[in-house]
């Protein structure tokens, strides 16, 4: 097979076809002795022997067609599922598609969706012409587009390896991706960024401590080739990628720049700065816990020394943090447990979590489980994580930290926030107790045979794959249970409750408003809120919703897949 350019000059080296020439088999002909020349045997003959040549079945003219390859691979997969194991217990559906092989393995309640892309490999480079289609609004049959896909995923694969432990590279890529939503950037173009980055900043400056300098650095040198109009390709003329194997063409040619469209149309490029504008102040929003905007969601915890030299006069081995001199205190009892778990003022989430990690560890040998299962501390820095093994058997635990506010349910918690980059001073306001005590309650108050879990569970399964949170659900079930006597969750009513929760979120949806279970609600009985809580205004966990039009339609179209999906799930019980 040899590839030639679609229009020599256009894109260099991004669109090909690929022309196929027979080659004299006769050699092998003799050795395995049923494969036919396609050179010296007469077509006819072929024809009565094989059936259709490969070359009708899978080009046109002389050239490798994308559809046509599709659908021959198409059939051998169908063709194939009837020997395979998985075929006793999956259910196989073929999709249709034109440039690759998609299907669709379903059992139960359960489906995964395949889409097979198909590749022909340069030489024996990391390059390879993909089925895909390509940027153009139409693709010819017989165009295979360039794909760098391998020599990207052997690019990280390496940077993954070489990079010290908490290194946040990908976090920063999965975050940047997030606030191109609704611009004009593709995620191919931040990536092609932290690529370039990530090849002439020293790995050890991606750690975690360092987050917030590399995603400046990021928005730095995409606002950069914005202003330059020119963002080079990686792989176009790059010989500095060590362990990924380009085709000499390739690292020879002139760097394609994927901003040429910028350099040939000053509207797009005005556009394009209003946007990267836009990113910024979206980007900060995100890392920047607003208090005003979330109220009451995200807490800083700050630690107060008090006086304690009476209780040093009773106990008689403890100095009062105040009165003793600093030295004295290190003298006497090692580093101030105000350094061990603080910054600054404040409490430190992941000084605290690796503080009781350490206590886990030490007390681990005292405890009569050591002799029967062996403890591996597993790396975490919000929480304190281990496995406990012993024989064929494993068990992970992960405990979460908290600090109780007041006597009352509510916790502020080690757990991340929403946000994709926490501080460590930060900590998340947690209701956990707080709904664990509500369910309680209502399982002590309701009657025999109350589905109310099993609508829970139920509706937690078909929200796979969306837009909505397994909290979301909950917050909903949670306000029904409240103002629906409890005869009413019976089994025999079942369809009836499950119903009232999908009408009561298409509700929400379409009002852009859930409002939070706990804020601004006085009427929980034996839940204790901290009077704040209780006069809080409620807070809108589809605010987002309301602030973007777009958001509350992919909501919108999502809700009616889950409710198909319902339907599905129901009839197949049934």
């Amino acid at each position: 097979m040899h590839r030639a350019l679609c229009n020599p000059g256009e894109t260099p080296e991004r669109n090909f076809r690929i022309r196929v020439e027979l080659v004299c088999t006769c050699k092998t002909e003799q050795l395995v002795g049923d494969m036919l020349c396609f050179i010296h045997h007469e077509e006819e003959e072929q024809r009565r022997n094989l059936g259709p040549s490969l070359l009708q079945t899978v080009c046109t003219g002389s050239y490798l067609d994308v559809q046509k390859t599709a659908c021959r691979f198409h059939q051998l997969v169908k063709a194939c599922w009837l020997v395979l194991p998985h075929s006793r217990r999956w259910r196989l559906t073929m999709l249709p598609c034109d440039r690759s092989c998609k299907f669709k393995m379903a059992r139960a309640e359960e489906e995964i969706i395949i889409e097979i892309m198909l590749g022909v490999q340069q030489g024996d480079s990391d390059i390879f012409m993909s089925s895909q289609a390509s940027e153009a609004l139409f693709t010819p049959s017989t165009t295979w587009t360039l794909s760098c896909a391998v020599a990207e995923a052997k690019f990280f694969e390496r940077m993954a390896r070489r990079a010290p432990d908490g290194s946040f590279h990908l976090r920063c890529l999965q975050l940047c991706a997030r606030i191109l939503v609704g611009t004009c950037f593709s995620e191919y173009t931040l990536k092609t960024v932290v690529m370039h980055l990530l090849n002439t900043t020293p790995l050890s400056g991606w750690h975690r401590t360092r987050f917030l300098l590399r995603l400046d650095d990021i928005m730095r040198y995409l606002r950069r080739c914005l202003e330059e109009k020119r963002l080079d390709h990686f792989f176009f003329g790059n010989e500095k990628i060590p362990e990924v194997v380009l085709p000499p063409a390739l690292q020879r040619a002139e760097p394609f720049n994927l901003f040429q469209h910028l350099a040939q149309d000053p509207d797009a490029q005005a556009q394009a700065m209003r946007e990267f504008t836009d990113m910024q102040d979206r980007l900060t929003r995100m890392l920047l816990c607003n208090p005003g905007e979330t109220p009451e969601r995200n807490f800083r915890i700050r630690v107060e020394l008090v006086c304690t030299c009476k209780t040093e006069q009773l106990v008689g081995d403890m100095l009062c943090f105040i009165h003793h001199e600093e030295e004295e205190q290190r003298r006497n009892l090692g580093p101030s447990l105000l350094q061990t778990v603080c910054t600054g003022s404040y409490l430190d989430v992941q000084k605290t979590a690796c503080r009781f990690h350490q206590l886990v560890k030490a007390c681990w040998l005292v405890l009569p489980h050591s002799r029967r299962w062996r403890l591996t501390m597993l790396p975490c820095d919000r929480s304190c994580k281990f496995k406990m093994a012993r024989a064929e058997e494993e068990i992970i635990i992960e405990i979460m930290l908290g600090v109780q506010q007041g006597d009352s349910d509510i916790f502020m918690s080690s757990q991340a926030s929403e946000a994709l980059f926490t501080p460590s001073t930060t900590w998340t306001l947690s209701c956990a107790v707080a709904e664990a005590k509500f369910f309680e309650r209502m399982a002590r108050r309701a009657p025999d045979g109350s589905f109310h879990l099993r609508c829970l569970q139920l509706c937690a399964r078909i929200l796979v794959g969306t837009c909505f949170s397994e909290y979301t659900l909950k917050t909903v079930v949670m306000h029904l249970l409240n103002t629906t006597p409890l005869s009413g969750w019976h089994r025999t009513r079942f369809l009836l409750r499950l119903d009232d929760i999908m009408r009561y979120l298409r509700r929400c949806l379409e009002e852009k408003r859930l409002d939070h279970f706990f804020f601004g609600n006085e009427k929980i009985p034996e839940v204790v809120l901290p009077p704040a809580l209780q006069r809080a205004e409620p807070f809108n966990l589809f605010q987002h919703l309301a602030q973007d039009p777009d958001a509350q339609a992919q909501a919108m179209r999502e809700f009616t897949d889950m409710q198909d999906r319902l339907t599905r799930m129901l009839a197949n019980d049934n």
